[in-house]
């Protein structure tokens, strides 16, 4: 559950600021997670609840937005929004799915906060031409859009 680890250092992020502006309390964080992140929301938010106990933040609420991957193809030069879970069916028709499996595993052994940006490359096909010769350009990251004070 990597999701404990990845809260662990957003807490820290938001007490921090806290501090340094000299806040009584936090009342809202709002955070920005890829879809590819492989984040499992309701795990971030248990994982939240644990963590802000005893602190500033105690009384958060926290608020997580969605946020698609964006692929870009080396052979046509296009960009093009893709989620998670159709690209992962869509693989299972093909019969692709143990790279998919794949990338979850690799995804969940490296640390998402530094990422890693050969994940996804190659693994998922452009919409416009069909070409493999990706990368996933956004789509991975996890960030704090802001915190109410």
């Amino acid at each position: 559950m990597h999701e404990f680890s990845v809260m662990s250092q957003i807490v820290r992020t938001c007490l921090r600021v806290a501090r340094q502006n000299n806040a009584t309390s936090i009342s809202e964080i709002n955070l920005e997670i890829g879809d590819f992140a492989l984040i499992v929301e309701i795990y971030a938010q248990q994982a939240f609840n644990i963590l802000k106990k005893g602190t500033i933040a105690e009384n958060a609420v926290l608020n997580i937005k969605r946020t698609p991957g964006v692929l870009y193809c080396n052979s046509c030069k296009q960009k093009s929004e893709i989620w998670f879970n159709k690209e992962k069916e869509k693989a299972a028709n093909e019969g692709r799915l143990e790279e998919y499996e794949q990338y979850e595993k690799l995804i969940t052994e490296q640390s998402l906060l530094r990422g890693n940006p050969n994940l996804g490359r190659n693994l998922f096909h452009c919409r416009k031409c069909g070409s493999a010769d990706t990368n996933l350009i956004e789509g991975k990251g996890v960030i704090i859009k802001n915190i109410r004070l």
